[in-house]
């Protein structure tokens, strides 16, 4: 069975070219590798150049400067500020850093009072002075548990007849009864009743009740 011709010229060709490269590449290397300056080591000792010269610059190195002369009057004084430690963000205090003892706390700041609240809504806002505490209310005084049911004697000093559930009590003008009320005054119609440990409470007129 015969061989295909195209696929062997291919071959060949490609064969042809890799070869070329190969070629170049040899070539190249020769060339960078002939190019090279051999390396020429120092001497080893006195006998082949003698010691080296200190005050001699060396064959490789630039001639080195001088120092360069300044005038006294160009040197800026020194003060005790620009020998002082400066920190960039610190703070310098000028408290003792070897001192075991605590610092002095410093008082906490007074707190602000905080403001009153709003008045309600729909309320008048107060303006003016606070106006004066409400007194104390006066007590009042007890009620009358008797009844008067009429008078008798003598018409200068009537005696008046008192009547408390199935107690009765005959008294003139002037007289306590029941304890806690002052009979002040006596009529054939009526009485005038006052209230003990009461001063500022008015009498109470009492009229006949049959």
């Amino acid at each position: 069975m015969k061989g295909n011709p195209i696929g062997s010229r291919r071959q060949a060709l490609l064969l042809g070219v890799l070869g070329l490269f190969l070629l170049l590449a040899v070539v190249r290397w020769r060339s960078s590798g002939s190019g090279r300056s051999p390396e020429v080591s120092p001497p080893a000792g006195p006998s082949a150049g003698g010691a080296l010269d200190p005050d001699r610059p060396s064959p490789g190195g630039r001639p080195g400067r001088g120092p360069t002369p300044v005038s006294p009057d160009e040197i800026q004084a020194l003060s005790p500020e620009d020998l002082r430690p400066r920190l960039h963000g610190a703070v310098i205090t000028e408290r003792d850093l070897f001192d075991v003892r605590e610092p002095t706390r410093r008082p906490p700041p007074t707190p602000t009072p905080a403001p009153p609240p709003p008045p309600a809504p729909g309320a008048a806002e107060f303006v003016g002075p606070l106006p004066p505490p409400t007194p104390t209310p006066t007590p009042a005084p007890p009620p009358i548990p008797f009844k008067f049911i009429g008078s008798f004697g003598p018409r200068e000093r009537p005696i008046a007849v008192l009547v408390a559930g199935d107690k009765i009590v005959n008294a003139r003008a002037g007289d306590t009864v029941f304890e806690r009320f002052v009979l002040k005054k006596v009529g054939y119609e009526s009485i005038d009743v006052e209230f003990l440990g009461f001063p500022y409470a008015p009498a109470k007129r009492l009229g006949i009740e049959k």
